[in-house]
This record gives C-alpha cells, structure tokens and sequence, in this order.
C-alpha cells in the first residue's frame, strides 16, 4: 500500500521515479532557500578566499596557473562534498515539515568532517579514473557512488563501507540517477556560462560565478539526500521518521 509522507508527498515502497524526485527537491529547497545556500557557503568559503588570492597574484607563469587551477577544483571538490553533509540534517527536517537551524545543521555536517572528506576523495579519484579511461565509465561510477556522502552521515559508515553502500543502493536505479545527474550538470554549467557572459573574468565575474557555485551545489546537495530517501524507501520501505531519527 502506498505511504504519504509527513510532507504530504506521496511515497511508494518499490518506485523510485525522477519526477518525484524533482519535485521534493525543488520544493525543500524553495521553502528554505537562504538556509540551505548558507549551509553551503560557510563550508566553501575558503574557496572563494583562493580564488581572490589567486586574482591578487602578479603574472603568474603558465605552470603556476595549471597548479593553481588543478589545486583548487580539488579543493572545490572536497568542500562541495562537505557542504552536502552540512545540508543533509535540513534536508531531511524539511522533509518531516519540522524546523531545523543553521546551526544543527552545520554541527551534525561537520561532525562527520574527516569520513565525509575521505568519501569524497575515493568518490573523486574513482570518477576522474572512469572518465580518463572513458567518458562512459566514469559515467557509471558517478552514478554507483552518487548516494555515498548521505549514507556516511545518516548511517554513519567509513569511507570504504560508505561507497559499497552507496554501489548496492544505487543498483537498479542507475538509469535514473544518470538522468538526475545529466539535469544537475546542464544546469550548472548553463547558469555558469551565462554568468560568465555577464561578470567577465574579474572580480564581478568570478564572484558571480562562486555565488552560482554555491546555490547549485545547494541544489544537489539538497537532491542526493532525497534520492537516498527515495531509494532506500524503494528498496527498504524504510519510512522518513525511522530515516531520520538518527539525528534525533
């Protein structure tokens, strides 16, 4: 028998489907904007802090910029995947249509700090392997691992138990995720470009950019805790309270 959610959406052991999806993302994250793009800038401050270090540099060589560079899409990497973690408790309250603060939230993110970081390196080498083989490959583990942060933070895993629970949930659902994934990534790279247009390569320009890194990083960050929602009720029907009574 189908389940409602205390969020009113309605939630069915065994489906686990995009538009559903969707639309409880767009609507936790429209009820909580400013909070969640807050949830997300305090942990990716500093790489705002390099990027204006980086404008400040005189003439640096060609090397210094690709080292530069190099270092701080790592660095934007690692932090974007804290900033999930950070937004995962809200997410979930949201979720329960219970109030949540900036602060619990950010305590429950970064108590997991160290296990999360190390998630997101393993997810990030694995990617970045997949893709310099082939496009495709990378594709796929992207897909395999897209659930590995919101399983380290709500079922609190290490790191190597975190992805293996992440390749088993995902299973059956790739499809699905890939095409989640594919509409996160136009997005961000649609409103990045347009942006770019707009502020230039300067100050304007890349603080604009940072700013769109921000809310579309809240946006996913907001998406993969209702994807492991959906897909543990898919494959568990593990309902949203027994969920989050972990934070409880």
């Amino acid at each position: 028998m189908d389940g409602v959610s205390p969020s009113g959406f309605a939630v069915a052991p065994g489906q686990f489907r995009i538009g559903s999806v969707m639309n409880k993302t767009f609507a936790i994250l429209g009820r909580q904007f400013g909070k969640f793009v807050l949830l997300t800038l305090v942990p990716m401050i500093p790489v705002f802090l390099v990027t204006l270090g980086a404008l400040s540099s005189s003439a640096p060589s060609p090397s210094g910029i690709a080292i530069g560079a190099m270092l701080t899409a790592l660095l934007t990497f690692v932090l974007q995947t804290v900033a999930q973690a950070t937004s995962l408790y809200g997410a979930f309250q949201e979720m329960r249509q219970q109030p949540f603060t900036i602060r619990d939230s950010l305590r429950i993110g970064f108590s997991r700090t160290i296990p999360v970081i190390g998630v997101g390196i393993i997810v990030g080498l694995a990617t970045g392997l997949g893709f310099l083989l082939l496009i495709v490959p990378g594709v796929i583990i992207g897909c395999m691992l897209y659930v590995a942060v919101p399983a380290c933070v709500i079922e609190k895993l290490g790191v190597t138990a975190s992805t293996s629970r992440s390749v088993a949930l995902t299973k059956g659902y790739r499809w699905q995720i890939f095409g989640l994934f594919l509409l996160v990534v136009v997005i961000a790279l649609v409103g990045a470009f347009v942006l770019a247009k707009i502020g230039g390569v300067g100050l304007v320009g890349q603080t604009l950019s940072f700013a769109w890194q921000v809310v579309s990083t809240a946006f996913g960050a907001v998406l993969s805790a209702v994807i492991y929602h959906d897909l543990r009720m898919a494959k568990e029907g593990i309902d949203l309270d027994t969920l989050a009574s972990v934070f409880d």
